[in-house]
């Protein structure tokens, strides 16, 4: 029996992490449903078929879920830069929580406990955006992608972001027209102008970088335009990026106009922070997560911190004070470089402070060359998580606490296992929702190394048979 181009009433009783509802069909086959909320009872059409699965669209919305709220975007049927806009802010913030302890009991499979995810402002709160550029057939137009796909969906302006990122964006597509500068076609991997990124600090100035394929005659026109419209522009960077492909930034950036340093505030501290260099999206969020950091490793008088995937340096150095040392690992030149420009703008010298641009795996050694024994470990990896390397590295590396900050909680719940198989327990796990209205959570677990005479529990869970055991701390 076929289903597709079929009309089926649904109930939705879920929602993944891509915004799509879960339901089921009369014979019990899963359904897919973009922008449904739990409780939801819809028509909806069948129009994808699969062995394992259906997706449908919903036609008509019988009757609403008590989880919807109404949506504030246009564009949001089409658009893939967000997938939870039409939840409310509860039920969202109550998702994340499920999600990362679901990762933990179906990955780990172990039983957690999992704290109330910790939320912030769930509008404007973006502090950078990213926009692809492209050409429909009359003008260079921006936008985000649309969904599963690299066509460029155009906006006035997101719920999530500053209203001055898609005026800056606009403006820099109007000059292209008028200065007629090639946008890129990705399909033919041809043209100049790729991306236009922008980046806002606390004060409310604002960095932006163009990526393009190769320099150009007028990108100093375009940026000294820039800078003229816009009081609030600080800065204009231009990146080469001369590779087809999905990377956003090439290896070289250049100052095109304006000033070379770009600031913010956060913790109390002054960070630098360059065009390639990693920085929260949520300034409220960050600040929260970096003193909770601080709160949960309560470092001592003469500890040694050593801080891994440190980027900027910006948790590390939220954290320490002048009796503690802090060694820092980035892979990143240009962020090693604004890291040790912020150690000594904050008050740190190479006496208590070291970074070096390296692979994490080897941070451990070299910490213990410089410092000693590191007393506790951040890790804050990439969405692949760790190398067993780097977890062989950690485990061994005697270190009393560690604490793992994690973007992505399916390779933080099997890192975390890894760690806790010999040498540690697990003490707590905080979601953030430093990404509100997408499927994506930030999250801070706390390991403590056991003793050899701990006796924790947790639930272990056996899905082949549905069963399940106690097991002591591993």
């Amino acid at each position: 029996m076929t289903f597709k181009n079929k009309m089926m009433r649904i109930r939705i009783d879920d929602i993944n992490p891509d915004g799509n509802g879960v339901g089921r069909a009369e014979n019990g086959i899963v359904v897919f449903v973009p922008q449904t909320a739990p409780g939801d009872l819809c028509d909806v059409l069948i129009i994808k078929e699969t062995s394992g699965y259906l997706v449908g669209k919903m036609i008509d919305l019988v009757s609403p879920s008590e989880h919807r709220t109404p949506v504030s975007c246009p564009v949001y049927s089409r658009c893939g830069s967000c997938c939870f806009l039409h939840l409310s802010e509860e039920y969202e913030n109550a998702k994340k929580r499920e999600i990362v302890r679901n990762a933990f009991l179906h990955i780990a499979k172990m039983d957690v406990p999992v704290e109330e995810t910790r939320s912030f402002a769930m509008a404007g709160y973006r502090n950078k955006v990213v926009y692809p550029l492209s050409y429909d057939g009359q003008s260079a137009v921006f936008g985000y992608y649309a969904r599963h796909s690299h066509a460029v969906v155009q906006h006035e302006c997101c719920p999530l972001q500053d209203t001055r990122f898609s005026a800056v964006a606009s403006f820099v597509c109007r000059l292209a027209n008028e200065l007629h500068i090639p946008i890129w076609n990705e399909s033919a991997s041809s043209g100049i102008l790729r991306f236009v990124s922008m980046r806002k600090n606390r004060a409310g100035r604002i960095c932006v970088t163009l990526v393009a394929s190769k320099r150009f005659k007028e990108e100093n026109a375009l940026a000294k335009s820039l800078i003229g419209r816009f009081q609030d522009i600080q800065s204009v960077f231009l990146n080469i990026n001369s590779v087809p492909g999905n990377a956003i930034l090439g290896e070289k950036t250049v100052l095109l106009s304006g000033e070379s340093d770009f600031y913010d505030s956060l913790c109390g501290r002054r960070f630098k922070i360059s065009p390639a260099s990693f920085y929260q999206i949520h300034p409220d969020c960050a600040e929260s997560l970096y003193n909770t950091a601080a709160e949960l490793l309560n470092l001592s008088h003469g500890d040694i911190l050593l801080d891994l995937y440190c980027g900027i340096g910006s948790v590390g150095l939220s954290i320490v004070d002048d009796s503690q040392k802090l060694f820092g690992v980035e892979i990143v030149p240009d962020a090693v470089s604004d890291a040790w420009e912020n150690a000594s703008g904050n008050g740190r010298s190479e006496v208590n402070t070291h970074f070096i641009c390296a692979d994490a795996s080897i941070g451990i050694a070299l910490c213990q060359k410089l410092f000693g024994h590191p007393s506790a470990i951040i890790v804050d990896p990439p969405r692949k998580g760790l190398s067993n390397e780097t977890i062989s590295l950690i485990s061994g590396s005697g270190s009393e606490k560690v604490l793992y900050i994690s973007c992505n909680p399916a390779s933080l719940a099997r890192d975390v296992s890894a760690l806790c198989s010999d040498h540690y327990r697990i003490g707590r796990i905080i979601p953030f929702n430093m990404f509100p209205r997408t499927g994506h959570v930030e999250t801070v677990v706390l390991l403590s190394r056991k003793n050899i005479d701990d006796h924790l529990e947790f639930t272990w869970t056996t899905d082949d048979f549905g069963k399940k055991e106690k097991s002591k701390c591993f």
